[in-house]
């Protein structure tokens, strides 16, 4: 099974990959549940998510390099636990990359996605999009780097493209709205509800 968290700086998608993990390690154990994050998730990746995240490149070639780390990611950690039967949850993934470079920086959609396509990625079988108001969501980001220093026209089209991806695949993606209005445990709740009612998780039962 594999699992994505989505949705703009400072939505809580970390704290919500982490609570989530922790409620399948407990359930299936340790060694079956597989916790990650993007860009980065490799050694490659992970030095590359400096460069991407400071400095400022053309945004085709930065959707470039983020394929490429993905590809890495997915070979190397993404897949080979997905076929040892392993749950793996991801901090972000392809819909960041439609969402980001997509609407906010203008990249042709169809690029993107076939891009992924020539390399062979997947989309995850389950994705939870953390909604919540841009300013709120800004003024909560911990992570300071360039996209935070966008503007917000700019963080406002990558919230509508969260949403629309969210429209578009009503099957794999789940939107959690109102984030600002909720604690983490509250959130947490929720998303638990949702992979047990869509029987999505092996629980071991």
């Amino acid at each position: 099974m594999f699992i994505t968290f989505e949705g703009i700086d400072g939505s809580g998608k970390t704290i919500q990959s982490e609570l989530l993990a922790n409620y399948f390690k407990q359930i299936r154990g340790e060694n079956n549940m597989v916790l990650t994050r993007e860009p980065g998730g490799t050694d490659f990746a992970e030095e590359a998510r400096g460069i991407l995240l400071k400095d400022s490149i053309d945004p085709v070639s930065e959707l470039l390099l983020l394929i490429s780390m993905r590809y890495e990611h997915v070979k190397k950690v993404i897949l080979p636990a997905l076929k040892k039967g392993k749950i793996v949850i991801c901090d972000r993934f392809i819909d960041s990359t439609i969402a980001y470079q997509g609407y906010g920086l203008g990249v042709d959609l169809e690029l993107i996605r076939d891009l992924h396509k020539l390399a062979k990625i997947k989309y995850p079988d389950t994705t939870f999009i953390l909604d919540i108001d841009v300013q709120i969501g800004l003024s909560r980001a911990n992570d300071k780097n360039k996209y935070e220093e966008m503007n917000i026209n700019f963080y406002n089209k990558v919230r509508k493209g969260f949403q629309e991806i969210a429209i578009k695949e009503p099957n794999r993606c789940s939107i959690i709205t109102e984030i600002e209005a909720k604690d983490n445990n509250q959130v947490h709740v929720e998303i638990v509800n949702k992979v047990i009612a869509t029987k999505q998780a092996l629980l071991g039962k």
